[in-house]
């Protein structure tokens, strides 16, 4: 019965510690959490070698970004630049970068590396308003470097799926110098709308002014473009003023606005 009882012991004792080596996390899925968890965490801390210390410097990422009007870019960024990138974030207070596991799809452990890839769900915000929210589906590969586990390489596929607020895209149109229609394409939450405006630019009373479709600007001799005498910005030309124009009128949705 002793014995019995003994080999019992032995076999639990056994099972324990299949489960618990089976349960265990793999280091290159808590390399992932870790990164995921430290980078949400800057805006707070402010401590860039927290996220940095879990990547060897010899660390690469290709990226394919898919942006919310279908346009595909790809790139690849190093270690420094990885670095650049995250002191740019925190040097903007305005600026909140934040990701979110959903699935971990892979995992496979070796030795001496590991690879996994999880679909990330991310939002960036900008003064609270989302500049962009959507998925990235991270690969990361993680390798034994001098006895510890960093992560050495990444392949992104990063899918815009919403925005608020973005880069926009006008077409300005002109008849002479005076004349100016505006096709303007700005993020509104899962796509771009398009609006169009006129302007129209000539002299009242001896002054300049830019007349839009529900606001009148003041153009003065030294090119400061005025809207209630608030300075907007400098132009040396009637198209150039109306951009100035154009700026400040989608000033809260546009982050930058590319001219055609």
């Amino acid at each position: 019965m002793k014995k019995l009882t003994a080999l019992k012991l032995v076999m639990a004792v056994a099972m324990l510690s299949f489960l618990t080596g089976f349960s265990q996390e793999k280091p290159v899925t808590k390399l992932l959490k870790s990164y995921i968890a430290n980078s949400n965490a800057l805006c707070e801390t402010k401590q860039v070698n927290n996220v940095l210390s879990l990547f060897d410097d010899r660390y690469k990422n290709n990226i394919a970004y898919v942006g919310l009007s279908g346009i595909v870019k790809r790139s690849t960024i190093s270690f420094e630049q990885f670095s650049e990138q995250l002191a740019d974030n925190i040097k903007n207070k305005n600026y909140n970068f934040h990701m979110t596991i959903g699935d971990i799809v892979h995992e496979s452990q070796k030795e001496r590396a590991g690879t996994v890839s999880a679909i990330v769900h991310f939002e960036s915000k900008i003064d609270g308003k989302v500049a962009e929210k959507g998925t990235i589906l991270m690969n990361l590969v993680a390798s034994l470097v001098r006895g510890e586990w960093k992560i050495i390489h990444n392949n992104t596929v990063r899918v815009s799926e919403g925005s608020d607020i973005g880069n926009c895209v006008c077409y300005l149109f002109s008849k002479g110098s005076s004349f100016f229609n505006a096709e303007t394409y700005y993020p509104a939450g899962v796509e771009y709308e398009r609006e169009y405006q006129s302007f129209r630019v000539s002299a009242r009373n001896g002054k300049r002014i830019i007349k839009g479709n529900d606001v009148t600007y003041t153009w003065a001799e030294n090119g400061d473009v005025l809207d209630a005498g608030r300075k907007l910005g400098n132009a040396k030309s009637s198209d150039e003023a109306v951009k100035v124009v154009l700026t400040h009128v989608y000033s809260e949705t546009c982050t930058k606005i590319d001219f055609n």
